[in-house]
Parts: C-alpha cells; sequence; structure tokens
C-alpha cells in the first residue's frame, strides 16, 4: 500500500493532456486557457515535446472552481476564495481528489434531493467533514445555490435537531454538524460582493439566540437577489440595534429565533419597530419555533412571519 505522502506525490505529477482534462472537468480548452492566463489558476508542466500536461491535483482544482462557478459564484470571487483557503492551510480540492473514482464510484446520474440529503446526514453523524465536503462541492454542481440552501442544507439542519430532541443525535453529533453547515453558508455568504445599490436588508438572531444557520441562509438569498445586507450575526442587542435602524433606514429588518426565550428578545425588537416614524423597514420574522407554534405568531401582528429564504423573495416580489 502507497504511503500519503506518495499518494499526494502521485496526485501533484503532470502527467495529463489538455484533452483529459476537458474529458474529466467538462471545461473547454477555450475557458480553460482564459482561467490561466487571467486568474494564474493552474501553472501545467510541459512535455517533452512542450504539450501542457496537468496533474490530479490540478483536475481536483478544476472540478471545484467549477463546481463554485456553477453555483452562481464569478470565476474571480472563486479564484480568491481558493486563494483565501489555501493561504489559511486548507484544501478545498482534497475533498474532490479522494471523492475521484479511485476512491468512490461515480454516480450513474444526478441523484435527487432526498439522496444527498440521507449521504450528507449520514457524514455529518459520522464526523466524515472530508465526504461532506464532497457531498456539498456535487450538490453545488448539479442544483443552483438556493435549491442546495432550501432543498439540502435547510433540511438537513431540521433533521439533526428533530434527531437530537428524540435523543437519536448527540449534543457534540448536533453541534458539529450546525457549525460545519454555518460554515459552509458563510463562505458563500462571503464570496459574493455586496451590491453599491439596492434595498438594505439587517438580518441576525435574536437576543439570546445562538443558532444562525437559517437566517445565514437568508441572508444568502438575499444577497443573490441584489439585497445589500448588513449581517449582525447571533445574539444582536435590540437596544443597539434600534440605534443602528434608525441611523441606516434599512428597507428590511430579518431576524430569527429557534426557542421561546428567544422569541422574547423578538417582541422587543417587533415593539421598538412600531414606534419609529415613517417610513419604517419592514420587520420579516422566522426560525422553527415560530413556524410551528401558531400562539407564538400571533404575538407579532405587524410582521411578517416567513417559513422559508424562498418564500421571503416571493413575498418581497
Amino acid at each position: 500500500m502507497a504511503e500519503p505522502n506518495q499518494l499526494i506525490s502521485a496526485a501533484d505529477t503532470p502527467v495529463y493532456t489538455i484533452k483529459t482534462v476537458v474529458q474529466q472537468t467538462g471545461i473547454t480548452p477555450a475557458t480553460l486557457r482564459a482561467w490561466e492566463r487571467r486568474y494564474g489558476v493552474l501553472s501545467p508542466g510541459r512535455s517533452y515535446g512542450g504539450y501542457r500536461l496537468y496533474s490530479e491535483r490540478d483536475i481536483a482544482i478544476l472540478r471545484w472552481l467549477k463546481a463554485q462557478v456553477e453555483a452562481g459564484i464569478a470565476i474571480s470571487s472563486a479564484v480568491i476564495l481558493l486563494e483565501l483557503q489555501h493561504r489559511a492551510g486548507e484544501q478545498p480540492e482534497k475533498d474532490i481528489l479522494s471523492a475521484s473514482p479511485a476512491g468512490r464510484e461515480p454516480a450513474a446520474g444526478p441523484r435527487n434531493a432526498p439522496a444527498v440529503i440521507e449521504e450528507l446526514l449520514g457524514a455529518l453523524l459520522a464526523f466524515r467533514e472530508g465526504e461532506a465536503e464532497a457531498i456539498l462541492a456535487e450538490a453545488f454542481a448539479l442544483y443552483p445555490v438556493e435549491s442546495v440552501a432550501e432543498d439540502i442544507l435547510a433540511p438537513v439542519l431540521v433533521e439533526i435537531g428533530e434527531r437530537w430532541h428524540r435523543g437519536e443525535a448527540s449534543v457534540v453529533q448536533e453541534h458539529f454538524a450546525t457549525a460545519f453547515l454555518r460554515r459552509r453558508l458563510s463562505t458563500l455568504f462571503h464570496a459574493y460582493d455586496q451590491p453599491v445599490a439596492g434595498p438594505l436588508a439587517i438580518t441576525g438572531s435574536a437576543p439570546g439566540e445562538w443558532h444562525d444557520v437559517g437566517i445565514l441562509l437568508v441572508s444568502l438569498t438575499l444577497r443573490r437577489h441584489g439585497w445589500r445586507v448588513i449581517y449582525l450575526g447571533q445574539n444582536v442587542p435590540v437596544l443597539h440595534l434600534i440605534q443602528e435602524v434608525k441611523s441606516l433606514a434599512p428597507d428590511l429588518v430579518c431576524f430569527s429565533a429557534t426557542t421561546a426565550e428567544s422569541v422574547d428578545g423578538l417582541l422587543e425588537l417587533s415593539h421598538a419597530i412600531d414606534v419609529l416614524p415613517h417610513p419604517k423597514p419592514r420587520l420579516v420574522l422566522g426560525g422553527r419555533i415560530l413556524n410551528t407554534h401558531e400562539e407564538l405568531r400571533a404575538r407579532f401582528p405587524h410582521a411578517t412571519i416567513g417559513a422559508s429564504a424562498r418564500e421571503l423573495i416571493a413575498f418581497l416580489g
């Protein structure tokens, strides 16, 4: 059996022609050369005859970049994201290397969302981070960003939470999965440039609320649809938030809660926005607790309660 350093060496050996790279990645020769010339994506080797030769790692990097582009990220932003991860000591392409045909049989065709959900759940609950990254990379290559977020990530998050409530998943498994999904969504959110113009939204989690994957998903969707988004993260204090709302005059304030305790903080936010002079921002609230308890939703007569990011975009028109 080959030692790990021998495998790495083999992955870095330039042996593949441009024809093979095109077959393996689906990237046209013109696009490949443009990426090399404009962004310095790769530095291919040369054969004795002067032809470009690429390594297995080169192919993995190209497949990773293509997945980001097909997920809606500009190639320039995807290259920057790759460079930042490399500087941080991360190698996102290694997950594609580990999922190559040598280690994993390719699927016969595009898998549907339930199949991807089951695979991702299994990987996360078993703490197989590399496998989870490879599954997500494939999902983003197959489906639009909103579909991955709404139809795969959100159900995975809900299912893991349900399993924890039923005692079928440990708190450690839940924390690991949530941190993984949060990191992936945060990376996507920051990969999109903030629009220089357009409506402004302030988003975050209620006071005392430490779960922010759902509102991060909403923030990503808003930014992808042309909104300027100021994302404030977890446990946002209402007093300081209202001061900034008065100063920034956003078109939308969107916050989430997952527990009855954090709903109380949203009540404080709702009352504070109610007394603002016109024009006041739209208040949209969400989170599992509000979506499952009608009596709690009734406490917010002047707010819109949204069940999903897709529903919010449809409401905003």
